[in-house]
């Protein structure tokens, strides 16, 4: 199998970002709609959502590690790592050792937290669950016989039909462990609730870390796609990534809030957050937003280009100072450009769709409307 970046020693370049970036965008997405549906994650479900995102996270990881940093001589010796369809045959191939023990514990283990879920948050039965759990471990098997679907000119890691066994297996002991987690564990389903509520540094956090995600591993991607194609000469690739920095920042940093009504960067749009002016909540003006937006990203982006990438958590440092000692937590540059973080929902006054509206029963023709009195 000759993989799409089969010739170009750049393919790393391009699968680790590309990778990263899809994660990332997966989080965001899952993000997104449980805010849409639920609102805010607050308390022990709020817990658990992180948790639902965080195994899916670790299972993306280990579908795809360890990603070779080249593909200079990984298919040499026997066109790479050969798959074993025969049953058993990771155990008849390997004796009985630590290493060998501990690539079982792996296969298995890895979709223990699959199962708890399944029957813990998600209410599944064990039909179904063992079921969706024996299509993970297939869908990891082919990520890892294809080369990461075809990136790879050949496989790196060896893909077993005992290892989708051991993940059917895993799923199973975590959705028998799901039920003694339901029985003393409190409910994790989450409970829809409107989103008015000045939103916490947590959720603010999460937001830049998504947006510094998405933008990094994006301008990652894209320079590396644009020397794969020929379009920039392989030595250009640091300044490509240079320009995409450049651009992206611009791009989703400046122009993307002044468009958008909750004034917001893709991560902290998918976490519902927006930005508004001082006073009634509205969306803030736009030159508040531009405002703040050169302040805090234009440096983020020069540090990153200069690169001193861990000077640049100075500057969110510095505007959250004032967050953690003031009541109403509000940013420096929130300070500055007179504006203040709230949620979509105080902007926009929209619910969340699974939250449960209350309506007063219709009087029936000739009775009554008021409530009954107690005669005494």
């Amino acid at each position: 199998m000759a993989g799409i970046f089969a010739g170009d020693p750049t393919v790393a370049a391009i699968v680790f970002p590309g990778v990263a970036l899809g994660i990332l965008l997966g989080a965001a997405l899952f993000f997104a709609r449980h805010h849409q549906r639920y609102g805010p994650m607050r308390g022990w479900p709020g817990q658990v959502t992180l948790i639902t995102v965080l195994v899916g996270v670790g299972l993306a990881v280990y579908a795809v590690y360890p990603l070779p940093r080249g593909v200079d001589g990984l298919c040499a010796i026997s066109g790479g790592s050969a798959p074993l369809f025969t049953p058993l045959a990771v155990v008849r191939s390997a004796p009985v050792s630590w290493p060998a023990a501990a690539h079982i514990a792996l296969a298995a283990g890895v979709y223990v937290p699959v199962g708890l879920l399944a029957r813990y948050r998600y209410r599944r039965g064990a039909v179904v669950t063992v079921a969706f759990g024996l299509l993970l471990a297939l869908l990891v098997e082919v990520v890892q016989l294809t080369g990461v679907l075809g990136l790879y000119p050949c496989a790196y890691r060896v893909a077993a039909v005992d290892d989708v066994v051991l993940g059917g297996l895993g799923v199973l002991v975590g959705w028998l462990v799901g039920i003694a987690a339901v029985r003393w564990l409190p409910r994790p389903w989450p409970g829809a609730t409107a989103d008015m509520m000045p939103p916490p540094i947590s959720r603010r956090v999460l937001g830049h870390g998504l947006d510094l995600g998405l933008w990094w591993f994006g301008a990652g991607t894209l320079a590396a796609l644009a020397v794969a194609v020929g379009a920039l000469p392989r030595h250009a690739g640091a300044a490509a990534t240079d320009v995409a920095l450049v651009a992206l920042a611009a791009l989703f940093g400046l122009a993307l809030p002044l468009l958008r009504r909750d004034r917001c960067t893709p991560g902290r749009a998918s976490v519902h957050l927006a930005l508004a002016g001082l006073g009634r909540p509205r969306p803030a003006e736009r030159w508040r937003v531009l405002l703040r937006s050169a302040l805090l990203y234009t440096p983020v982006t020069v540090l990153f280009v200069l690169d001193l990438q861990w000077w640049a958590l100075a500057v969110p440092a510095l505007h959250g100072l004032p967050a953690m000692t003031r009541r109403d937590q509000t940013g420096l540059f929130d300070l500055i450009a007179g504006a203040r973080v709230v949620t979509r929902g105080a902007v926009s006054g929209g619910l969340p769709r699974k939250l449960v509206r209350y309506s007063a029963p219709r009087a029936q023709d000739g009775a009554h409307t008021h409530p009954p009195t107690i005669p005494e």
